[in-house]
């Protein structure tokens, strides 16, 4: 196994921190185990073709389990599309997206010299498809226009003379090529769509925060979706609206393909005398529920954690006093909240006695969202015919069962049962998320739906009315419109027939701005591509199981990521998510925002179904 990296820091126009940029993460990546560093910094390595032969030859020398980091470092552009151009091509994006190589401006009508989001796409299933240990860093942006920052920062977006003909017309030879962001990949994004990305006299504030939040957690396993929190208060200490983000499986450590047992973690913000968690209310917590505070070393003052009650909830997030002797002003950089104990506990009967049940017994004791009860459960741990079961009320198994473990092997047993177990709590909490109605949000006429493909391939979409079922295979979309004071964002999320929750739009966990419709300057549209239904390999092919989608619409930004499940269990393409580097931001303003912003104000639209298991093929006689 190799640990390899691809660095490109392509240094074009007015920048001047990217060659640090590269400097540093070179170092980064060496001192931690990766001996094969490709770096690319000359104008010859960074020219269009020269980004091209450095991706096509990591491709073709990277080995099934090696570890990959593909780093970039320069503009990044988004450019609308002449009307000429949208009318020739419908159906495709609006925007054209890439990164700027150095021979940028050397494009032609017939010759477009920008690397296209759907190339650095397409490399990265190719990647993927050899080995899961897959990171992208991208340290640029795709604002559309130039802009200055306070002082002595500049942007990293690039407005662009050149013609984009040639680049449509590539982009257009890409559609049979995957366009959109393998989920397999951990993306590590300092902006996000329309955003942009900052850089000082020395070099992008994204990798520098980066590079500290690294070292400071070097000895202690923490994954990405954590390490982002920080980088994000590290980033926003700099005075700037700049808004990393990390997309894909997030909570994998850092350059491994593995995933700690992680609870739920919610940021933390200062609310007058009392402290509010970001999204508490989404995540099911109440009033007089539990939560343990961690507020990490930050200069003279030691790391601390406490715990303490939620004491009400506003709009979407909880608030609650902090304990006695807990300093709050100001928070520590990349201070959260874990659940202890929720109003809202599974209920599980178990069936089995010896070891087994007490290693069940003491895990359920320290989960948040589970109880064991005799009554009224809602999953069972049995055996049955020598192997361990986990079934729903009805009998169904969640997945399929495994041989009774030995002495020696019920500690890990144990594990699996529980964190199983917690994966369907947390599926059952996301189906029970309820809509505040419309004075949640500040919206008039906000309205959505729910299509459903007529037949497979076809592209004809029906609108999916309540009781509809939905069978393995088929693909659905979802459509958002209404009128809004305010730039409103969406998540689409699920809850799939294995349980597991699942946030589609994966690529942006902070929100996908719904876009102005044409000539409406209030009013906004969204409509995600299709999201196939398919069946888990490892969920038995017995009796429907309950497939649910659910809009989430709000009125700023927040890192939704936490919702998610580890596991993979549908095959999604949104049409919003049509490159890699599209995310939230819309735009600057030259001042700090505020620990004590206003609560997320959002509405729910939810779609339930039960999907049929798909016939077996017959038993060979």
């Amino acid at each position: 196994m190799v640990r390899r990296a691809l660095l490109i820091g392509a240094q074009t126009y007015d920048l001047t921190g990217v060659a640090e940029d590269v400097n540093v993460m070179e170092r980064l990546l060496a001192d931690r185990g990766f001996t094969d560093l490709r770096v690319c910094r000359e104008a010859a390595e960074t020219g269009y073709d020269g980004m091209k032969d450095a991706f096509r030859r990591l491709v073709a020398e990277t080995g099934k389990g090696d570890a990959v980091v593909v780093y970039y470092a320069g503009h990044g552009s988004l450019l609308p599309l002449p009307p000429a151009l949208r009318e020739l091509h419908p159906g495709r994006p609006a925007h054209l997206q890439y990164l700027v190589p150095s021979d940028h401006e050397a494009g032609t009508a017939t010759d477009f010299r920008g690397y296209l989001a759907e190339e650095l796409t397409a490399v990265l299933r190719s990647l993927t498809a050899i080995t899961p240990n897959v990171t992208c860093v991208l340290d640029c942006c795709h604002s559309g226009g130039m802009v200055r920052a306070p002082g002595s920062r500049r942007i990293r977006s690039v407005r662009s003379q050149v013609p984009v003909e040639a680049g449509v017309e590539r982009s257009v030879g890409l559609a049979t090529a995957p366009r959109l962001p393998d989920p397999d990949v951990v993306r590590l994004v300092a902006c996000q769509r329309l955003g942009v990305a900052y850089e000082d006299e020395r070099q992008g504030l994204f990798t520098a925060a980066l590079a500290r939040t690294l070292e400071d957690f070097r000895a202690q396993p923490v994954p990405w979706s954590v390490l982002i929190a920080r980088i994000r208060d590290r980033v926003r200490q700099s005075e700037t609206l700049q808004h990393p983000d990390a997309g894909g499986p997030s909570g994998r450590l850092p350059f491994s393909t593995d995933v700690p047992a992680q609870p739920e973690r919610l940021p933390l913000r200062v609310h007058g005398d009392a402290l509010r968690m970001v999204g508490g209310a989404l995540f099911g917590l109440e009033r007089l529920d539990r939560v343990r505070l961690v507020l990490p070393a930050d200069g003279t003052r030691p790391g601390t954690e406490a715990e303490a009650r939620v004491t009400a909830v506003d709009a979407a997030d909880a608030l609650l006093d902090p304990p006695p002797g807990v300093p709050v002003a100001p928070l520590p950089p990349g201070s959260y909240a874990l659940p202890v104990l929720v109003h809202t506990r599974h209920r599980v009967r178990i069936e089995v006695g010896g070891p087994l049940a007490d290693a069940l017994r003491g895990r359920l004791a320290s989960s948040p969202r589970l109880t064991e009860a005799d009554d009224g459960a809602r999953s069972l741990v049995r055996i049955r015919r020598g192997q361990l079961e986990v079934a729903d009320s009805a009998g169904w198994l969640h997945r399929r069962a495994e041989e009774t473990p030995g002495p020696a092997e019920v500690p890990a047993a144990a594990r699996r049962v529980v964190g199983l177990l917690e994966t369907i709590a947390r599926g059952e909490r996301l189906r029970g998320l309820t809509d505040p109605g419309p004075e949640g949000f500040p919206s008039g006429d906000l309205r959505a739906r729910l299509e459903v493909e007529t037949r497979p391939g076809s592209h004809d979409f029906r609108e999916f009315r309540k009781g509809d079922g939905l069978r393995v295979g088929d693909r659905y979309r979802v459509f958002a419109a209404g009128r809004a004071r305010t730039q409103p964002y969406v998540w689409l999320l699920g809850v799939g027939l294995s349980g597991r929750t699942s946030l589609v739009t994966h690529d942006q966990p902070s929100g996908i701005p719904m876009e102005r419709a044409d000539g409406q300057a209030d009013e906004f549209v969204w409509r995600s591509g299709p999201v196939e239904i398919w069946w888990p390999e490892d969920v038995p092919a017995e009796g429907a199981r309950p497939e649910s989608v659910l809009l989430l619409v709000g009125d700023r930004e927040l890192d939704l990521s936490p919702l998610a499940g580890a596991a993979r269990h549908r095959r999604s393409e949104p049409a919003a998510l049509s490159a890699l580097l599209d995310a939230v931001c819309e735009g600057v303003r030259d001042s700090r925002p505020s620990d004590t912003a206003a609560a997320l104000r959002y509405r729910v639209f939810d779609w339930h179904a039960t999907v049929e298991p798909p016939p077996q093929p017959p038993s060979k006689q």
